[in-house]
Parts: structure tokens; sequence; C-alpha cells
């Protein structure tokens, strides 16, 4: 379990869907006047928000807290969590919301990789190494990290695929054998159709690996090995919350750590943009 203070702040945003009607009543007021919380009775913030003092108790426990005085102790550790109001943005506001969202992104980038577990990260790459074939599985908004995830991959000699319909990619999945690897991008973690491919993938023993948003989700408990995505993308309304933004962050960090562990990669990323250049004007 998460205790620490960035540990706090992911469970808030990556659960941002997924809140009752009076927790997000809580949410709101957390993300967006954060002082108040901090300097609130319990009962004060009840009445603000507009929920019973026992809906305050139980959020906290939603969220793995020992208490309300713990969420006050956390909140006020954090730096994550802008103080400026949200509730002036609006797109008339540009300099405004476009700083909102430059910090928001910032936020994002440095949570998810500030989020990265030495052991597991040693793992993954092992994995992705040893793989004879890396099948890329994403939906929806997701699908165009999975395409930039092929193009990096084979850059360096790991023959990595994907396919945007899900019966070509369950086609895939079937042909797979326990020397491959699958790789899911999925921000909630809760893709039905993804989950399939993953059921399908685990009977042949291959070697799963996620990247989501919320570390309890369905899709990254089914995986061996998960990777912690950030999101702060909350700049009109609290139940915005998409980024792709730490999706590409963590591909590209895979990427990186996979050509400084063997630093002669960089020759076949050489060769392919010399192969490629001629395309260009």
């Amino acid at each position: 379990m998460e205790s620490d203070t960035k540990g706090f702040v992911n469970r808030i945003y990556s659960n941002l869907g997924h809140f009752s009607k009076s927790e997000k009543k809580i949410v709101d007021l957390i993300i967006n006047d954060p002082q108040f919380v901090i300097n609130a009775t319990i009962s004060q913030l009840a009445n603000r928000a507009d929920v019973s003092e026992a809906s305050v108790s139980r959020f906290c426990r939603r969220i793995d807290l020992d208490g309300f005085h713990h969420l006050k102790v956390l909140l006020a550790q954090s730096s994550l969590i802008n103080v400026e109001s949200q509730g002036t943005m609006s797109l008339s506001s540009q300099d405004k919301t476009l700083e909102r969202l430059m910090n928001d992104k910032e936020d994002e980038i440095r949570a998810t990789l500030e989020g990265f577990d030495e052991t597991i990260i040693k793992h993954i790459i092992r994995v992705i190494k040893d793989a004879r074939l890396i099948q890329i599985m994403a939906e929806g908004n997701t699908f165009p990290v999975a395409l930039d995830a092929c193009f990096k991959f084979n850059q360096i000699g790991r023959l990595a695929f994907t396919a945007s319909s899900w019966e070509v990619a369950m086609g895939q999945t079937l042909n797979l054998t326990d020397l491959d690897a699958v790789i899911v991008i999925s921000n909630s973690g809760e893709s039905r159709r993804l989950i399939q491919l993953i059921n399908v993938a685990k009977e042949k023993n291959v070697k799963v690996v996620a990247l989501t948003n919320n570390s309890s989700s369905p899709i990254a408990v089914l995986s061996d090995y998960n990777i912690v995505t950030a999101s702060r993308g909350t700049i009109f309304m609290s139940e915005y919350f998409f980024s792709r933004v730490t999706a590409v962050t963590a591909i590209e960090a895979i990427f990186m750590l996979l050509i400084a562990d063997n630093p002669l990669l960089k020759n076949k990323i050489q060769k392919h943009e010399l192969l490629i250049s001629s395309q260009k004007i």
C-alpha cells in the first residue's frame, strides 16, 4: 500500500472517474482549494462539500488513509496539487489555462518517472530484451502510443507489432508463445477487450507488461509487471483526467534505458534513420 505523498496524490487522480457523487465533491475541494482542506475541521469540510462527516471518513479510507488528519498532513506536504483555484479556468483565460496545462504535464512526467521501481524496470528491460516478438496492445486514445512504441522498439532490433482492430489483435495473440512478450497500454486499466487479450496471452505463458494510471486496476493486477503512469489533467473539470503524455514518457524511458544498457543499439537507429531519410525533402 502506498503511504507517501506521491502515492496519495496518484490515488486521487487515478480514481477520478470512479468516485461516488459525494466523494467527487470532496475531491473537488482537495484539488481546487487545498489550503481550505488543510486548515478545516472535518465538520467544516463536510459542510462546505455538502456531504456528511461519515462520507469524509469513508473517502479517506477509500484512498488508503488512516483518517482525516492523515489526509491533511499529506496534503500539506504535497507540492503536486496546485493551490491555485481551477474554478476560474476557461478558454477565455488563455494564459492561465496554458500555464496550468504546463504545470500539469510537468507534474505528470515527474510523478511517472519518480514512480519507476528500479527492480521492476530491470525485469521489464530483461523481458523486452529476451522476447522473440513483442505485441503492443492498446485501443482508443492510447493507440497512437502503441504505434510509437512499435516504431521505437523496431528501430533497436526488437520486432514489435500492433493492430488497430481488436479481432486482428486477438489473431496475433493466438500466435504468441512463451518466448514472446506483450505490452498493454491503458489509462484506466479496465478495457474489457484488452483484458481478454491478456487472458489469452497468459494462457500461453506470455509475459505481460502494463502501463496504467491505476495500480489496482484489472489490467495492472493481471499483468506480470505494471508501470503506473500518473495523471494530472484536471484543467476544466475534475472528471477530465485523460492524458497520453505519461504513457509516451514511460515508453520513451524504457527505450532510452534499453539503449543505455547496450550503446551499440545506436548503430541500428542510425541505419534506420539513414534508410528513411531519402523520403525527406
